[in-house]
């Protein structure tokens, strides 16, 4: 017997080009940092606190390698 497990896939269509950055930070913090809906509320609270803190971390980093991959491709 083969057993074969798969996740759970999305899709997330837009309109007039690509994702926004805040899109893909969203994204990779949500992979990154689940918050249970059966913590307790003090653990849930700081938690999405902290989910909050890493989008903005995520959000900087995304945009500083987008310059700097811009600044790379200056010489073409």
């Amino acid at each position: 017997m083969v057993s074969i497990m798969v996740a759970p896939v999305g899709v997330a269509t837009s309109s007039d080009g690509g994702h926004s950055l805040e899109f893909f930070a969203e994204r990779i913090v949500a992979r990154l940092i689940h918050v249970g809906d059966q913590a307790p509320p003090p653990i849930r609270d700081q938690a999405i606190a902290f989910r909050k803190q890493m989008f903005e971390v995520v959000l900087a980093g995304l945009k500083s390698a987008i310059e700097s991959d811009r600044a790379n491709r200056k010489g073409f």
